[in-house]
C-alpha cells in the first residue's frame, strides 16, 4: 500500500523547470534552499533527544546524516548560483493515498506498541527517519533540475519500512542508507507505462529487498531487530482483525483488494494441502504469519508498480503468496532467518508487471478481462471486497488465524517428532530457536537441551552450554541448573563466569527448589572446588538436604564423601 501514487514524478511541463532570471543572479539568497537546510538542522537537533542523546553511535548516525545533507545543500546552492537558477519548492495538497495510508499505519503502530513498548521508545528514531527522507527527496529532486513538491509522500515509505526492518542502535546509520536506496530507486529506476514515466519498484519494498540481500550475503542479520520485529507483531490480540479492518479502508478508496485477496487465498490453499498431506504446519507455529499478512497489505498493493488488469492483479498476488512459501522453505534450508521471505519477492514481481498484463489480455485469460471490463470498476471492487471479507471471516471463525495455534506448542512438535512426521524435528528446533533469539528464557533452556541430546539436530555441547548460560542470564533457574550439571557431567561451560553466576543464583534460590537437584549441584561445587571454594562440611550439608528432598544420588554421594572416598567426578 505504500506510496500509492507518485508525488515526485519527473515534470513534463515548463512550470516545474528551474527558473532563470536576473533577480536570481543579483540576489544569491533567492537560490538558497532554506527548507532543506531547516530539515537538516531539525535532524541534527534529534541528537539532543532521548534515546539518541544517550547513545554515542546513534548520535553519530544522526549527526552524520545531517552533515551529509548540509554538504549537499551547499553544493546545490553553489551549482544553482553558477547556472543562474532559482531552486523552486512548491507546497502541494497531500494526496489522499498518502495521508490515508499513513494514518492507518500509525494506527497499527499504536496497537503494536501497546504490547511491545520498544515501538513507542523508537518513535524519535522513526520521526528522525521521516525528516531525513523529506530532506533527501527534496535535494534529490532539486539536484535533478526539477521543482520539489512537498507533500506526504515520504510518510508511508518510512512507516512501511519500519514495519519490517530496524537496524540496531550501533548500526543505525544503515537505516538512513536503506531509505536513501528506496528514494534513489524511485527516482532513477523508471519506465513508461500508459504513456507516463513511473517508478518500476515499490519504494519501500525495493529498499528492504536491497538491504535483505546484503544482510544475507554478509551473514549480518544480527545487526538488525528483524527477527524481533517479525515475532512481536503477533503479540497484540486480534492483530489480524485490526489489519484486515484497516486494510478495507485502503481497498475501498484505491481498489487494491484483488492483490491481497489472491495472495492470502494462495497461501491458505497451500497451507491446507500441506497440512492434509503431512499432518503438521508449514509455517511451524501458525497457519499464517502476521508479518506476511501485513506484507500483503503494505508491500504488495502499490497501484503504480502493480498490474493494471484485474487478472494481472490476481496473478501478481498469487505469485507473491507462493513466493513466500518457496522463500520460507529455501531460507530454512540454508539456515537463514526466514523473516526475509516477505521482503525479497516484490521487486522481482514488479519487473513482471508488463508481462502479467500482457497475459491478462491474451488467450483465454482475455475473456475474463473483457467480461470484467463491462462492469464499472467501483462495483467490481466492492464485489472483490465482499469475497475478501467472506474469506477472512472463514479464516477467523475456523481458527485458521489468531492466537492459540496448536503449532505454537512445543509439546505438539515433540509428539509429531516421536510419531515420525515430516520435518517435525527441524521445525521444533526452528520454533524454539526463534523464541530463543527473541529473548525467551525457557526457549533458550529448551534449545540447550536439544543441542545436548543431539536427536533432532547435530549434538553440540558448546552450543548447549551457551544457550543454558543465556537462559540463566535471563533468570531461568532451570537454565542455571543445566549450566552447572552440564559442566560437571561433560566438562563444558560457556565461561567460568557463567558457571559462577549460575551457582550464585542456585544458592540464592536454594530454599525454593521443589526437589534436591539444586542442593546436589551446589554440593558438587563445594566438594570439588569448581565455582566455589572447597568446603567439605558445606558439601555434606547440601548432600543431606538433597537426599531429604528425594534426590536419589545425594545420599550415596554424602556417604562416600563422609568416608573420604568420593572423587571429583559426578
Amino acid at each position: 500500500m505504500d506510496h500509492l501514487r507518485s508525488s515526485s514524478q519527473p515534470a513534463t511541463g515548463p512550470a516545474c523547470a528551474p527558473s532563470r532570471s536576473p533577480a536570481a543572479a543579483r540576489s544569491p539568497w533567492l537560490s538558497f534552499p532554506r527548507l532543506p537546510l531547516l530539515l537538516a538542522a531539525l535532524l541534527a537537533a534529534f541528537t539532543f533527544v532521548p534515546p539518541i542523546a544517550g547513545h554515542a553511535r546513534l548520535t553519530a548516525a544522526f549527526a552524520g546524516a545531517a552533515g551529509v545533507l548540509a554538504l549537499w545543500i551547499g553544493w546545490l546552492w553553489v551549482a544553482a548560483l553558477r547556472r543562474g537558477e532559482r531552486l523552486t519548492i512548491e507546497f502541494s495538497a497531500p494526496l489522499k493515498s498518502h495521508y490515508i495510508q499513513g494514518s492507518i499505519q500509525l494506527g497499527i503502530y499504536a496497537y503494536w506498541g501497546w504490547y511491545w513498548r520498544e515501538v513507542y521508545e523508537a518513535a524519535p528514531l522513526i520521526l528522525g527517519q521521516l525528516v531525513f527522507l523529506y530532506a533527501f527527496e527534496a535535494l534529490l529532486t532539486l539536484s535533478r533540475g526539477r521543482a520539489w513538491r512537498m507533500g506526504c509522500g515520504p510518510l508511508p515509505i518510512v512507516l512501511s519500512t519500519n514495519f519490517f526492518l530496524w537496524f540496531k542502535e550501533d548500526w543505525f546509520a544503515l537505516q538512513f542508507v536503506l531509505l536513501a536506496v528506496a528514494a534513489l530507486g524511485k527516482e532513477f529506476l523508471r519506465w513508461r507505462r500508459d504513456g507516463k514515466s513511473t517508478h518500476i519498484f515499490n519504494p519501500s519494498a525495493f529498499g528492504l529487498s536491497v538491504a535483505s540481500i546484503f544482510l544475507i550475503a554478509l551473514g549480518a542479520t544480527q545487526l538488525t531487530w528483524g527477527i524481533e520485529v517479525a515475532t512481536t507483531l503477533a503479540r497484540p490480540p486480534h492483530i489480524f482483525l485490526q489489519v484486515f479492518l484497516f486494510g478495507l479502508i485502503v481497498q475501498y478508496f484505491f481498489a487494491v483488494t484483488l492483490m491481497t485477496l489472491s495472495a492470502v487465498a494462495s497461501l491458505c490453499l497451500f497451507g491446507w494441502i500441506y497440512q492434509e498431506l503431512t499432518g503438521v504446519y508449514f509455517f511451524v507455529d501458525t497457519n499464517f504469519p502476521i508479518a506476511i499478512f501485513l506484507g500483503m497489505h503494505l508491500l504488495l498493493t502499490d497501484p503504480a508498480t502493480s498490474p493494471r488488469t484485474n487478472v494481472g492483479r490476481v496473478l501478481f498476488g498469487s505469485a507473491y503468496g507462493l513466493a513466500n512459501v518457496l522463500l520460507f522453505w529455501w531460507l530454512g534450508e540454508l539456515d537463514i532467518p526466514d523473516f526475509y521471505d516477505k521482503l525479497l519477492p516484490v521487486p522481482l514481481l514488479n519487473l513482471c508487471v508488463p508481462l502479467l498484463d500482457r497475459w491478462a489480455n491474451s488467450g483465454w485469460l482475455a475473456r475474463w478481462t473483457n467480461a470484467e471490463s463491462r462492469v464499472s470498476p467501483r462495483k467490481l471492487n466492492l464485489a472483490h471486497m465482499g469475497v475478501w471479507g467472506a474469506l477472512f471471516a472463514a479464516m477467523w471463525s475456523t481458527g485458521w488465524i489468531g492466537p492459540q495455534h496448536p503449532g505454537s506448542s512445543i509439546r505438539f512438535w515433540k509428539e509429531a517428532y516421536d510419531e515420525g512426521k515430516p520435518f517435525a524435528g527441524r521445525n521444533l528446533v526452528k520454533m524454539v530457536g526463534t523464541r530463543a533469539d527473541a529473548g525467551d528464557a525457557a526457549a533458550c533452556n529448551q534449545l540447550g537441551s536439544i543441542y545436548l541430546e543431539g536427536r533432532m539436530t547435530e549434538r553440540d555441547p558448546l552450543a548447549a552450554a551457551r544457550y543454558f548460560a543465556r537462559a540463566a542470564q535471563l533468570g531461568n533457574l532451570r537454565g542455571s541448573e543445566n549450566v552447572v550439571e552440564h559442566f560437571f557431567a561433560n566438562g563444558c561451560a560457556a565461561s567460568h563466569e557463567a558457571l559462577i553466576d549460575a551457582l550464585a543464583r542456585l544458592e540464592a534460590e536454594l530454599q525454593t527448589s521443589p526437589d534436591g537437584r539444586r542442593a546436589w549441584l551446589l554440593g558438587m561445587a563445594y566438594e570439588t572446588g569448581q565455582g566455589r571454594s572447597p568446603d567439605r562440611a558445606r558439601a555434606l550439608e547440601l548432600y543431606a538436604l538433597a537426599a531429604a528432598r528425594g534426590w536419589s544420588d545425594a545420599e550415596q554421594r554424602r556417604a562416600r564423601l563422609a568416608s573420604g572416598s568420593a572423587g571429583d567426578a559426578v
